[in-house]
């Protein structure tokens, strides 16, 4: 199932709130951007600037998501929990109908995608946590990372989507009240490519 060429994309900085998502040439694949008024709303955008997806932000009920020219509807409408309690897991499927499972979900995990073409046994996407490798002097720091084979590829603006808005949510179930502003305080960051994207704070 794993792809000896996988898609690695870098999340700069860590929110998926407010970030750029790039690939290994820096090419912004994607831009999420959080707007704060009456409402808090999420865009998800490509790079070409069109607008992929939108979160509006909900204290009490779930948050309301529109992809493309679908209707809005509450993003558990979309992504499944399990009706299990304590297993972490959603399940959504695709436009083809094809089934799939984030797994990972609670609070301290890291998500990862599953397929039922191999009955969930292999990830075909996986989030890697930005961490300190102390083995070289000075310390080097990997970024944030989300990591497609092949197989997610396929699928990629729905694997990009669904990891955000699940992202999301997983983080501001934190336990730690650092890592919540970690997620939703992040600093503005200016990004340049081949067109301007500015990112403003995404704190609640």
């Amino acid at each position: 199932m794993a792809s000896s060429t996988p898609l690695i994309l870098t999340l700069t900085p860590d929110n998926p709130c407010n970030t750029a998502i790039t690939d290994v040439d820096g090419k912004v694949l994607y831009s999420v951007k959080t707007e704060h008024g009456e409402d808090s709303v999420t865009y998800i955008r490509n790079g070409d600037d069109e607008v992929l997806a939108s979160s509006k932000w909900r204290e009490i009920l779930p948050d309301k998501v529109t992809v493309g020219g679908k209707p809005p509807i509450s993003v558990n409408d979309w992504l499944h929990k399990s009706i299990i309690p304590f297993v972490d897991e959603i399940t959504f499927k695709d436009d083809a109908g094809r089934k799939y499972k984030w797994k990972g979900w609670s609070a301290g995990s890291s998500l990862e995608l599953f397929t039922v073409d191999d009955d969930y046994k292999q990830p075909i996407a996986r989030f890697l946590k930005p961490h300190k490798d102390h083995s070289t002097d000075p310390p080097t720091v990997s970024p944030a990372q989300l990591v497609l084979d092949t197989r997610a590829v396929e699928i990629r603006n729905t694997v990009i989507i669904s990891f955000l808005l699940l992202e999301k949510t997983r983080r501001t179930r934190e336990t730690s009240t650092q890592n919540k502003a970690d997620v939703l305080g992040t600093p503005a960051l200016n990004v340049l490519s081949a067109q301007q994207v500015v990112y403003h704070n995404s704190g609640v």
